[in-house]
């Protein structure tokens, strides 16, 4: 069976034990929301730069085509 009477050091290793677990799901759930954020923030830059080459090619203006080439 499973002993877990630590008598002498209970009162340093229970502590030790719940301040670890702590610390794991506050890093996981840190990462999990650092996640998300960046998730959104790449969405948004590539919303803009959609948008920004769409508005890009409507204002260019149209380019003659090159002679070099091209049989008279």
């Amino acid at each position: 069976m499973l002993d877990l009477d630590m008598t002498p050091y209970a009162a340093f290793v229970w502590p030790a034990w719940g301040v670890s677990a702590l610390v794991l799901v506050v890093l996981t759930i840190r990462a999990v929301v650092a996640s998300r954020k960046w998730k959104r923030e790449l969405a948004r830059l590539e919303a803009d730069q959609a948008l920004s080459s769409e508005a890009a090619d409507s204002t260019r203006p149209q380019v003659a085509r090159s002679a070099v080439g091209q049989q008279k």
